[in-house]
């Protein structure tokens, strides 16, 4: 117990300061950008800020909104990668136009939302992973405004930005990882459903999964993620508490995984050993290896966008919200 407390001591300084100087339910003081029309009747707000932090940037999503009317929708957040230090919300990796990608699900009947968080040069764990769980509570408290259905959210996240996803679906209700000081836990920043991308699950054993050792620098976007300036400077347990494994019990989300079998980036072996603990859990959770595929799902050996397999990763994304998350057909427009 002492261990313990001491460890989420350790994290809660090390993400500060991150408190909301805002209230919950006020009006933001930054307008989103103007609205992008897409095919099925499907609007994009951009830039949508859903925290204030105080000493930061505003926080800010893309919503992708299905037409209006009909029952609540199931919710999807994405979340992108970038080894935590670089990208934004409307990269998907080797697609070549990820926003249409996520309005095409808008289109489909969800509400889904992309989110921008904090890098690493601006909060260390568990800041990111909070930021992100303060976007899902944005969402549930305006589910009248946008029609969402806040028993059916979904996160989704790609490389580095499936730790974040995967931590959220294991480790939601856990101290160490709950929104930051001054935020309510209400609503939950829990969600019903994960799918992981090629993400980073294992950070204790990442640098072994890939034949490295911890001197051979394959570490350093975790290490500064981590708040530590190499791995052996780290504290105790504190690269394990990143890991969704370490929270992993038989009430966790069903799972979908997807990893390319010749990622030398992030090792298959951690979708493995995620699919494993949930399975081994009880937790339903779904497999699915691509052959001779890289990281991001791009062409091996000359990289680049892989369409082929990136349409088929987006086939199985879909028949496994159809199973988990089924919407009502748009009404014709």
């Amino acid at each position: 117990m002492l261990y313990r407390t001491a460890l989420a001591a350790c994290l809660i300084a090390l993400s500060a300061p991150a408190v909301a100087q805002d209230k919950d339910d006020a009006p933001s003081r930054y307008l989103p950008t103007a609205a992008v029309e897409y095919p099925g009747g499907v609007r994009s707000l951009r830039d949508v800020a859903f925290a204030e932090l105080s000493g930061f940037r505003p926080l800010t999503l893309d919503l992708y909104l299905p037409p209006d009317g009909g029952a609540p929708r199931p919710v999807i957040v994405f979340v992108h990668g970038g080894a935590w230090v670089h990208r934004t919300a409307r990269d998907g990796g080797t697609f070549r136009d990820f926003p249409a990608v996520l309005a095409s699900y808008a289109a489909r009947g969800y509400v889904v939302a992309s989110v921008n968080y904090r890098f690493s040069g601006e909060a260390r764990f568990p800041g990111p992973v909070q930021d992100v769980e303060m976007a899902i509570q944005w969402l549930r408290r305006r589910a009248s405004t946008y029609n969402i259905d806040p028993a059916r959210v979904v996160a989704w996240g790609s490389s580095a930005g499936s730790q974040i996803a995967t931590l959220i679906g294991t480790g939601c209700d856990d101290p160490k990882i709950a929104p930051p000081a001054g935020k309510s836990l209400q609503p939950s920043p829990c969600v019903q459903g994960v799918i992981d991308w090629y993400g980073i699950i294992d950070l204790e054993g990442h640098a072994a999964d890939l034949g490295k050792d911890d001197a051979s620098g394959i570490n350093a976007s975790e290490d500064k993620y981590l708040g530590c300036v190499i791995r052996r400077t780290c504290p105790p347990g504190l690269a394990r508490s990143a890991s969704p494994l370490a929270y992993i019990d038989p009430h966790d989300p069903p799972f979908l995984i997807q990893h390319g079998t010749a990622d030398d980036t992030v090792s298959p072996k951690q979708a493995q050993r995620l699919h494993d603990a949930l399975r081994a859990a009880g937790v339903p959770s779904e497999l699915v290896l691509y052959p001779n595929v890289s990281h991001g799902f791009a062409k091996v050996p000359e990289g680049g966008p892989d369409d082929a397999i990136n349409h088929q990763a987006l086939d199985k994304v879909t028949a496994w919200l159809d199973r988990y998350f089924p919407v009502a057909k748009p009404a014709a427009r």
